[in-house]
């Protein structure tokens, strides 16, 4: 019989998600669960927590200090005063302006010429020009990875670090023994994709690079690219081109590999950390850069809740999943179980260990039912633990991307995930407490 694997899925959101899923880890250690995640599956800013983990879990309390410190720091600004970033953006600038600058010098159609050509070498080359992934790879490996490669990961359990590759369409994933997609290592010869399997040398690629690659936001940064000598056939690499960007595009909350059937990293068990917040109002579409990115927020919203709908709220759902989220209220969970338990969507092994009679559930004793769980769950003792008003509208407040935080806003981050995520996981995955 093949052993029951519990998995553990960090969604992205910058460094919020990264802050935001320590409290989670922290709150599973307490609980005694952390030791039990078989795999742990990951998307852009939940990859920098889930890499790190996985590096440095042996010393916990260290591994949470350098996490901490690590968000601290600024990274968004250090894009613009990087000379990759400054150089080439002066250069451009020079370029166009020149005509100002030396008014007789230069005629105007050469003024023309090379304004033109300017805007015509940066719309082709405008990722080989502002390198800003490269930029930011190095700053994670400075403040958090210290040049670890994929196989320094642990082997304990396994972590995959989640990417979308534009090439291809499907998800991307590096862990400490592999590292590709469907596309590339099962490949479909009705297709007419690839004619057969390709394969990569994952034991040398950069932790810092794989984080990138799952963090790495269309539009705002340059596509990740995996070079020649990762490669096990150099000779391929004339004929794919993988370009990978954030997971998110794919898999918003990194639960895909955990609860597909046929994947190697399926498991029974999921607890779900999503730092996702609400999808704000706004009416971005004053150019075309801020267009693209509302579109994308939309879209990926839209994908986190088709996965939620596969994975939470149907019958069909392969896994027994305890979803936790930044949006969520502490004062919903019990109702949102109950909701849940009339539609059927919970499973006998839950109802089992809740010791909810089937008798009370045919009779619709609902109320019954809800301060049986509060009582089994000591539901009143964990929302005392949890945030005030003023500490989650602190947490939420929190903008995904790179920008340093307050220990105002980690503590707040933290402390959420925390009651959040052992309200959910002592509801939805009360037999991983026994």
């Amino acid at each position: 019989m093949a052993k029951i694997k519990n998995g553990l899925a960090l969604s992205g959101g910058g460094f919020r998600a990264t802050i935001y899923h320590l409290g989670t880890l922290r709150k599973l250690k307490e609980l005694n669960l952390l030791d039990k995640i078989d795999v742990i599956s990951s998307n852009s800013g939940g990859s920098i927590t889930a890499a790190c983990y996985s590096l440095y879990h042996k010393d916990f309390d260290n591994f949470s200090d350098m996490v901490k410190k690590g968000v601290k720091k600024e990274i968004a600004l250090r894009i613009l005063i990087s000379p990759y970033f400054f150089i080439p953006i002066a250069l451009f600038i020079g370029a166009i302006t020149a005509r100002y600058w030396f008014p007789t010098a230069i005629p105007s159609y050469w003024f023309t010429l090379v304004t033109i050509l300017s805007f015509l070498i940066l719309f082709r080359f405008q990722f080989h020009l502002i390198p800003i992934s490269k930029i930011i790879e190095k700053r994670y490996d400075i403040l958090f990875f210290r040049n670890k490669k994929l196989k320094d990961l642990s082997a304990d359990f396994k972590t995959a670090i989640i990417s979308t590759n534009i090439e291809t369409g499907t998800l991307f994933y590096f862990s400490k023994h592999s590292m590709s997609d469907s596309a590339y290592s099962h490949p479909d010869s009705n297709a007419g994709f690839y004619p057969h399997k390709i394969t990569f040398k994952a034991s040398e690629f950069p932790v810092s690079k794989a984080v990138m690659a799952s963090s790495c936001v269309p539009f705002a940064f340059s596509p990740v690219t995996v070079a020649k000598e990762y490669f096990t056939n150099p000779e391929e690499y004339k004929k794919i081109n993988p370009r990978l960007v954030d997971g998110g595009i794919y898999d918003n909350q990194g639960i895909h590999k955990l609860t597909f059937l046929k994947s190697s990293t399926y498991c029974h068990n999921v607890i779900v950390s999503d730092a996702g917040n609400f999808l704000p109002n706004k009416s971005w579409s004053f150019n075309s850069l801020f267009l693209l990115t509302r579109t994308s927020n939309i879209f990926m919203s839209r994908i986190k809740k088709f996965q939620m709908m596969a994975n939470v709220y149907t019958t069909n759902a392969n896994s027994n999943v305890a979803y936790q989220s930044l949006g969520f209220g502490i004062d919903d969970s019990v109702e949102q179980f109950l909701k849940m338990l009339k539609n059927g969507f919970i499973k006998d092994e839950v109802i089992n260990c809740h010791a909810i009679s089937r008798q009370d559930i045919k009779d619709k004793n609902w109320d019954f039912i809800a301060e049986l769980l509060r009582q089994k769950i000591n539901y009143d003792e964990i929302k005392s633990k949890g945030c005030n008003e003023e500490e989650l509208k602190i947490a939420r407040k929190v903008k995904t991307g790179l920008s340093s935080l307050s220990d105002k806003k980690i503590n707040a981050l933290i402390k959420h995930a925390e009651t959040i995520t052992e309200i959910q996981v002592k509801l939805f995955l009360p037999h991983l407490l026994n």
